[in-house]
Order: structure tokens, then C-alpha cells, then sequence
């Protein structure tokens, strides 16, 4: 685990290159997945594969900087998926309502909303990994992959 300030060799409040890498993977995914979603014209429509882009390029810097190209990629990954998971949560919303309805138990309603979304969410890390991985191997087989000298 990454810490900040005393002890650390980083500033208080300044992210970890895993996590700087991870921003940048998922916010280029973003638009991507955003673009794909209205580009369907469907309304519960969710592709998650323009996330593999934002994987590709957190895992090709994490592993060109030497950092953890398994989290960089995965958080790319569910960052990517935000924008899209923006867009499906109404959708997600109706889903839980309609299972509670079913099982004449309302209150169900907003944890199975919950368990709905995190599973939205997290089912987006995955096509992120899986680009990481590819980009910290393009990274490797490219041999740009770079020495980082060690903070003292």
C-alpha cells in the first residue's frame, strides 16, 4: 500500500504513480466509453470494451515507470466505467426496483441498487486489467520500459 507524507518520500496529499497512471487510463477511456454508449442509441445499452483502451495505456506507463501494472490497470479500469455507469444507473434503478417489487419487499430496493452498481462497476476492471496487461507486454516486447532512480 502507497502512502503520503512523513516517511514516505512524497509530499502530503500527492499520488502514487500506480494512481497517477490509473487517472490517466480511465479519464482517456472515458469519453471513449461515453462516445460508444450514444454512438449505440440504446438506452441500457453498456459496452465496457473502449475501456481496454484506457487499461492499455495505465499498464504500457506503469510498466514503462515501474510501477504496479496490475492496480494501474484496474483502477483505469473502473474509472473508465464511471461515465458510463452514469448513464445505466437509472437503468440499474428500475432493475432493483423491479426484483424488490417481485419480492414483495420494497426495502430491498436500494441494497440490491447497491449491489447492482458495484457489480456494474466492478465488472468494468476487468477489460481494464485485461489491457494493462497488454500494454505493460507491448511496454516490454517495445523495450521502452525505464529505470526510475529511487527517492532517498
Amino acid at each position: 500500500m502507497s502512502r503520503t507524507g512523513p516517511g514516505s518520500g512524497r509530499p502530503l496529499g500527492s499520488l502514487s504513480r500506480t494512481w497517477q497512471y490509473a487517472l490517466v487510463g480511465g479519464v482517456v477511456s472515458m469519453p471513449l466509453t461515453l462516445a460508444a454508449y450514444w454512438s449505440s442509441g440504446a438506452s441500457d445499452y453498456f459496452s465496457i470494451s473502449t475501456v481496454v483502451v484506457g487499461g492499455l495505456i495505465a499498464g504500457f506507463l506503469a510498466r514503462r515507470y515501474s510501477a504496479d501494472v496490475s492496480a494501474a490497470s484496474l483502477r483505469a479500469g473502473v474509472i473508465g466505467g464511471l461515465a458510463g455507469y452514469v448513464w445505466i444507473a437509472p437503468a440499474i434503478l428500475t432493475s432493483a426496483e423491479s426484483f424488490a417489487e417481485a419480492w414483495s419487499f420494497a426495502p430491498a430496493a436500494a441494497p440490491l441498487f447497491v449491489v447492482f452498481s458495484a457489480a456494474v462497476v466492478g465488472i468494468a476492471a476487468v477489460p481494464g486489467l485485461v489491457g494493462g496487461l497488454v500494454g505493460a507486454w507491448v511496454c516490454r516486447q517495445t523495450g521502452q520500459q525505464r529505470a526510475v532512480a529511487a527517492s532517498s
